[in-house]
């Protein structure tokens, strides 16, 4: 094959350091009959390759290629070299060559090799797993100084003899997934005699085992490993681990559970480990183990690991045997996983199963996936104080006292997972025993509970004390605090920092609660049915993690987080939360959580947050905003010293506008993180300020885009460009030009409408002010001509008494009944426009004139009023006179007929009953009244 070299290395004597060619120096490497690897250019790493030129007629020609081998630490990353430094026969060239660590590794695996290479003196670690090889490698074809060697997945059946001779520094041996038969003839004696070094042996899962009932474990061979520390070997039903085993003073792990495993015909009998007593890991899983002796374990006192999951015909019965063998070892964790049939029917737990654990210092105990739906009260009390970690995950347990009462005496326990409860079933597991018949978990619960059939599972629901299901109430009530009495305490143990109950498929409302203790570090609640929030929860500010993910909540009241405020990573993914963050104008929901880091509200159909909505996040360091609607981003963080990481992928963002981008610029951080990948972004001229903005953090590292290069560009139409954000330089260039015309265009478009809608102002306040407008103008006027009466300032010196304004269809009422009724017989100045007004001038002048020199003017309200211009000309002047000029009463209203209030102008309704107004009478008897009544208001002042 051929390559470019474009890489020179050289060696110095304080490092390997790597430079560029010069171009008139670049040579190809012409096609070798061993491999070449890609070679990275890593400074200061411990391989040096010297390559020697020869210039021969103004041509590079490679000369000769010298391979040296540096061992020197000076780096941690692996470097792929010619396979020649490890495999002595170019026939196997296909093998790679590694140097990591300072260790020589190769790697020779899934070639189909029948036989193994010959490896150089240099390798320390070979794998030939996944080949074709029936036997070991001939002697003398492993080097020396090997140290892990891996012949697993081939075919081999036999050890040639002599094959691990002189292997001194063999450290990891892994020949399982053979045809290899555990008897005294297949691993003879002095087999690993040379593997003095040997602490990890792997020789599980060969499938021999599986047909052959004469099979025993190998002590005879294996005794000679005296630095054995793990062992992986396949279980086998008829035999114990003999005398030999004894020898093995250093083995302190034993894993039956890698490969094929039945111990169901006699299972575990209480001498089968009784030669092993050094062990401190004991794996035993999968083992199709129905019956353990309680006293398997009885002389394992350093075991401090011990795991029966997967054997789902043992039940509690052979948990309890299992429990009693442990009493004073020194177990710390204690796994029994999977230990019913995954189908059938529910599993009861009663103390008495327990009882042998109260005696040890037992940490951790596991009980999963065993569809355990009732246990008694008292089982914590059989608990030993020392358990830390209990795991009750995948079991049938409902959310009340039987989870938390329980375990509330456990004084030392700090985490519990109580997480996938209820879960549906799944396929059986790999390789797990099938169990149709149910008699031995049968027996075994009538044994020890009785009559499973009449026993009554009592109801478990609910997050309170007393069980009850909380009843739904609606949010828009008052915000609780914690100062208020509490309506329901939560008792946890006293020490508890963490919970899991994921995918429990349990709640409805999270409601206002109290916990007991204060200690609650973590609560992973993510996959439930909590879909209303509505809290506070009091007495929880220890807690710093909190996982509401995936409860498909869209409620949540504004107290709610209030008193969490230790919080430092809140999830709140597939939810629906929409609604109750669009409606958080002030930001109330996250505003006491000032010590919040890490927030994440990704897939919760989110178009648009307020502006105020993260304004208490001071401390915040990661926003998770991904996978939403939100196609403007307006929201405040320029408070967020501490951010660095924003991903906004998978929206509806065409851009960040200016707001965004200069509050982005506010923040000091030198490494802040944004993603924006799966956007519609837009690459037109409204985004141009943006995609300069792009270009200039982008160009200056102060801001890293993730995948930026794929992101896609579109016009502002949504058509899609074939330039990128990968050719963000390109863009801009296209359109400056472009978005430089456009902004004339814009301009002059701006002023054209600037001045429309001023034009559109101006009309609308003439309009709306046009009757004080036209009252100016008259007074300007007179000021200007200085013609005709003047008043004097006093309020009495008045030209006329009364000005009457009337319609033309009332002519003959006001010039013959008012003028007698108020002239004639009252003796007042009456001004008229009929007869008073002066001729030649103009007629706005003259109204404005007549009630500027009359101390009352009287309308004569009729249909033929309300239809007048002038009348209503009259009527504003007269408004404004007395409203603004006066500021005094001088209006009076006489109502001729019957004029509905809804036919009334709405100014004159307006001030209907704000003004002395009297309606004419029908009855010829009651004018004289009238007229009166008329002549007071006149005289008033």
């Amino acid at each position: 094959m051929t390559t470019n070299l474009k890489l020179y290395w050289f060696y110095t004597a304080e490092n390997l350091a790597c430079k560029n060619l010069k171009k008139d120096t670049q040579q190809k490497i012409v096609e070798r009959s061993f491999t070449y690897r890609k070679i990275q250019c890593l400074p200061n790493y411990s391989l040096l390759m010297m390559t020697l030129y020869e210039h021969q007629n103004g041509r590079m020609e490679l000369k000769k290629i010298l391979h040296v081998v540096v061992i020197i630490w000076l780096s941690n990353e692996a470097q792929v070299v010619y396979s020649s430094i490890c495999v002595a026969d170019p026939v196997y060239s296909n093998c790679s060559c590694t140097i990591a660590n300072r260790t020589v590794i190769a790697d020779c695996s899934h070639l189909e090799l029948k036989k193994s290479p010959k490896f150089t003196s240099v390798v320390q670690i070979v794998n030939l797993s996944f080949n074709e090889m029936e036997q070991t490698p001939v002697p003398g074809s492993l080097p020396a100084g090997l140290q892990v060697l891996d012949l697993s997945r081939n075919k081999i059946k036999i050890f040639l003899k002599s094959t691990f001779n002189g292997l001194y520094s063999l450290q990891i041996l892994n020949i399982s997934s053979n045809l290899l038969t555990l008897d005294d003839i297949t691993f003879y004696k002095g087999v690993f005699g040379d593997l003095k070094a040997l602490w990890h042996l792997e020789m599980q899962n060969n499938s021999c085992n599986s047909s052959n009932p004469k099979a025993v474990y190998p002590g005879t061979a294996l005794q000679d490993l005296i630095s054995l520390r793990v062992l992986e070997i396949d279980g086998l039903p008829t035999y114990n681990f003999g005398q030999e085993f004894s020898k093995l003073r250093n083995l302190s792990e034993l894993n039956l559970s890698r490969g094929y495993c039945n111990l169901s015909l006699y299972g575990l009998t209480e001498t089968y480990f009784q030669y092993l007593q050094d062990l401190k890991v004991l794996v035993v899983r999968n083992c199709s183990i129905a019956s353990i002796h309680n006293n398997t374990f009885l002389l394992l006192r350093s075991l401090n690991y011990l795991d029966i999951s997967d054997n789902n015909l043992l039940t509690f019965c052979g948990f309890k045997n299992a429990s009693d063998a442990l009493i004073g070892s020194l177990i710390k964790i204690f796994k029994a996983n999977r230990i019913y049939c995954a189908i059938g029917r529910s599993t009861f737990v009663i103390g008495k199963f327990f009882q042998s654990l109260r005696k040890t210092t037992l940490e951790e105990l596991y009980l999963d996936d065993n569809k355990i739906d009732y246990a008694e009260a008292q089982i914590a009390a059989e608990l030993p104080v020392t358990l830390r970690k209990l795991s009750l995950s995948g079991n049938k347990l409902s959310l009340g006292r039987y989870i938390f009462i329980n375990v509330s005496h456990l004084t030392g326990l700090k985490e519990l997972d109580i997480s996938y409860q209820n879960k549906h079933l799944k396929a059986p597991y790999v390789g797990q025993y099938a169990c149709h018949d149910y008699q031995v978990s049968i027996n075994c619960d009538c044994a020890n509970v009785g009559d499973y059939l009449t026993y009554s599972n009592p109801e478990m629901n609910g997050l309170s004390q007393s069980g009850q299901r909380q009843s739904r109430t609606s949010l828009h009530v008052e915000d609780k605090s914690c100062d208020q009495p509490v309506e329901m305490i939560t008792i946890l143990p006293p020490n508890l920092t963490s919970i899991n109950f994921e995918y429990s498929k349990v709640g409805d409302t999270i409601p206002f609660m109290h916990l007991m203790y204060d200690h609650l570090y973590k609560l992973n609640l993510r996959g439930n049915r909590f879909t209303r929030w509505v809290g506070p929860v009091c007495n929880a500010t220890s807690m710093q993690y909190l996982d509401l993910s995936e409860n498909l909540c869209s409620e949540v009241s504004k107290s709610f987080f209030k008193e969490l405020s230790g919080l430092e990573t809140l999830i709140l993914d597939k939810n629906y939360l929409v609604y109750p963050l669009r409606n958080d104008q002030n930001g109330d929901i996250f505003r006491r959580l000032r010590n919040l880091q890490n927030i994440s509200i990704a897939n919760n159909q989110l178009d648009h947050l307020p502006r105020k909505i993260f304004h208490g996040l001071v401390n915040l360091k990661a926003l998770n905003l991904s996978t939403n609607a939100i196609n403007v981003v307006d929201f405040d963080i320029q408070h967020m010293y501490n951010l660095s990481v924003l991903d906004l992928s998978n929206n509806f963002i065409r851009f960040l506008d200016e707001n965004f981008t200069s509050q982005i610029d506010l923040i000091p951080s030198n490494s802040l993180v944004i993603s924006l990948e799966n956007n519609p972004l837009e690459c037109s001229c409204r985004s141009f300020s943006f995609l300069k903005w792009f270009q200039k953090k982008k160009n200056s590292h102060s801001v890293t885009f993730v995948n930026n290069q794929l992101y896609n560009c579109s016009d502002d139409n949504g058509y899609p460009l074939n330039s990128g954000f990968a050719q963000i330089d390109v863009i801009i260039h296209n359109l400056e030009e472009k978005c430089r015309k456009t902004e004339w265009y814009v301009l002059v478009i701006i002023i054209i409408l600037t001045t429309f809608v001023l034009l559109l102002l101006c009309i609308f306040i003439i309009y709306r002010h046009k009757w004080k407008i036209r009252y100016f103008v008259y007074l300007a006027k007179r000021e200007m001509f200085k013609k005709g009466y003047e008043r004097l300032g006093d309020d009495n010196n008045f030209k006329y008494d009364v000005f009457v304004s009337y319609a033309e269809g009332n002519r003959s009422f006001a010039t013959k009944e008012v003028v007698k009724r108020l002239e004639g017989e009252a003796g007042l100045k009456v001004c008229l426009h009929d007869r008073d007004f002066v001729p030649g001038s103009d007629i706005s002048d003259n109204i404005i004139g007549a009630i500027r020199h009359s101390r009352k003017i009287i309308f004569i309200v009729s249909s033929h009023f309300i239809k007048s211009d002038w009348c209503m000309y009259e009527f504003h002047m007269a408004r404004y006179e007395e409203t603004v000029v006066r500021k005094r009463n001088c209006t009076i209203f006489v109502f001729l007929g019957d004029i509905p209030l809804a036919d009334l102008p709405y100014k004159i309704a307006q001030v209907r009953d704000q003004t002395v107004f009297a309606d004419f009478p029908r009855d010829a008897k009651e004018e004289t009244n009238f007229w009166n009544v008329l002549i007071d208001a006149v005289h008033e002042p």
